[in-house]
C-alpha cells in the first residue's frame, strides 16, 4: 500500500491494530488508544519527530506495529543517500529500543531480588483457585500521563510478580498481576515498560528434560497454573498469544524429541486469536492443540467445572 502522508500510514496501522482514531495526529509524542468498545489507554500511537514513521503499540498484548514512508511509500524513487539516511536512522531506534531493554531488564532484576514469595490467599490466587508456583509479591510503579501532558506516578501494592526468562536462563521483563482491576489503568495485569516479550517465557515445574517427556505451552498464569495442578506436566508461560511461537521455536530446539502441547484460549474475539495463533505454532514445531470446550481459558473451564463460574 503506498502513502503520501504520514498521518495515513498511520490511520491504516492504528485501525489494523484494533483501535479507534485519535482526534489529532502529533509528532515526537505518544497519544494514547482506545479499543473499538471505547475502553481508554489500551495503546498508544507515536509518530517519529522525522515524519518518516512510527509504531502502534498494543497494551493488550504487547504487540507492536511499525510504520514508515519508504520504498513504494514515497512519491519519488530515493536517492541513495536517502535509503543510507532511513537504514542509519533505523539502526539507531534500534539500538535504542535494545538498549531501553537492557535497562529494563536491570530493573526486572533488581525488583524481582527484592520481592517476597506470594502468599497462597493473594485475592487473585483465591479467585482462580490456583497456587502461587514460585511467583512472588512487591511494589508495581508505573509511570503515566495525564490530559494536560503531565506525567505521575502510580503505586500498587500487592502486585504477584512474574519473570520472563530469555533462553540463556536471564530474567528480561516482568509481568505484574494486580489484586483487583486497577480504575486508572482498566485492567489488572501489567508488563514492565520497555521490557521485551518476543521469546520470553516462565515454565511451571522441573526444568529437567526426560527424553519423550511431554510439555504444555499456555498464554498466562492463572492458565499455566491450572495445566500444570491438574496434569502435572511442565508448562511454559508464553504470557500473550503472539508469542506462542517464538516460545514454541525455543522449545523445539532446547527439547528436539518433546511432545509439545499448545494449550490455547478459545477467545470469543473475531479471529479467535488463541486458538489461530496456538494451531499456527502447533504446526510450525511439529506439535498439538488442546482447546477447552467453553469460551475462555483451561482455568475459566476448571472454575466452570468446580461450580464457580467465570472470573
Amino acid at each position: 500500500m503506498t502513502f503520501r502522508h504520514i498521518e495515513e500510514a498511520a490511520r491504516v496501522a492504528v485501525l489494523e491494530m484494533g483501535f479507534n482514531l485519535p482526534k489529532s495526529f502529533e509528532y515526537d509524542r505518544f497519544i494514547e488508544l482506545e479499543d473499538k468498545d471505547g475502553k481508554k489507554n489500551k495503546g498508544r500511537l507515536k509518530i517519529f519527530a522525522d515524519g518518516k514513521g512510527g509504531f502502534v503499540q498494543d497494551w493488550r498484548d504487547t504487540s507492536k506495529k511499525f510504520f514508515f514512508l519508504d520504498g513504494e511509500g514515497q512519491a519519488k524513487p530515493q536517492s541513495k543517500q536517502e535509503r543510507q539516511r532511513i537504514h542509519r536512522e533505523r539502526c539507531k531506534r534500534q539500538a535504542e529500543a535494545a538498549a531501553k531493554q537492557d535497562q529494563a531488564a536491570k530493573r526486572a532484576l533488581s525488583i524481582w531480588q527484592e520481592a517476597k514469595p506470594a502468599p497462597d490467599d493473594h485475592p487473585y490466587l483465591v479467585r482462580k483457585q490456583i497456587k502461587p508456583h514460585g511467583a512472588r509479591l512487591g511494589r508495581w510503579k508505573r509511570v503515566i500521563q495525564g490530559k494536560g501532558g503531565n506525567h505521575a506516578t502510580l503505586i500498587i501494592e500487592n502486585a504477584l510478580l512474574l519473570p520472563l526468562f530469555d533462553p540463556a536462563g536471564a530474567i528480561r521483563s516482568l509481568q505484574a498481576i494486580f489484586p483487583a482491576k486497577h480504575p486508572i489503568l482498566e485492567r489488572d495485569k501489567d508488563f514492565l515498560p520497555a521490557g521485551g516479550l518476543a521469546g520470553l517465557f516462565w515454565w511451571i515445574g522441573k526444568r529437567s528434560h526426560k527424553p519423550g517427556e511431554t510439555v504444555l505451552v499456555a498464554e498466562g498464569f492463572a492458565t499455566a497454573s491450572t495445566l500444570y495442578q491438574q496434569s502435572g506436566h511442565r508448562v511454559y508461560m508464553a504470557f500473550t498469544a503472539g508469542n506462542l511461537l517464538a516460545v514454541g521455536l525455543v522449545l523445539r530446539q532446547r527439547l528436539p524429541d518433546a511432545e509439545i502441547i499448545f494449550c490455547a484460549d478459545n477467545d470469543t474475539t473475531a479471529g479467535n486469536p488463541g486458538l489461530t495463533k496456538a494451531t499456527e505454532a502447533a504446526a510450525a514445531v511439529g506439535g498439538s492443540v488442546a482447546v477447552p470446550p467453553i469460551h475462555g481459558d483451561f482455568n475459566d473451564y476448571q472454575l466452570f467445572l468446580n461450580g464457580g463460574g467465570y472470573v
